[in-house]
């Protein structure tokens, strides 16, 4: 089952898809980035949900990389 992470990738919150069988962890290391969140996700659009309410309220959601 595919998985979804948030990872922080050049000071940037992101989400990422974790590949069957792999962590997390292991996902932002590819990246190049940080595990942000340590739950996974179902689907980009819980990733997504959750990392909105991770934002301060006046942050731009443009400028995420998601």
């Amino acid at each position: 089952m595919v998985r979804f992470a948030i990872i922080e990738v050049n000071q940037s919150l992101t989400i990422a898809q974790v590949t069957p069988g792999q962590l997390p962890e292991d996902t932002a290391r590819q990246e190049r980035g940080y595990l942000i969140d340590p739950s996974t996700y179902r689907s980009y659009d819980q990733a997504r949900e959750a990392l909105f309410k991770m934002l301060p309220e006046n942050a731009d959601h443009a400028a995420l990389q998601a």
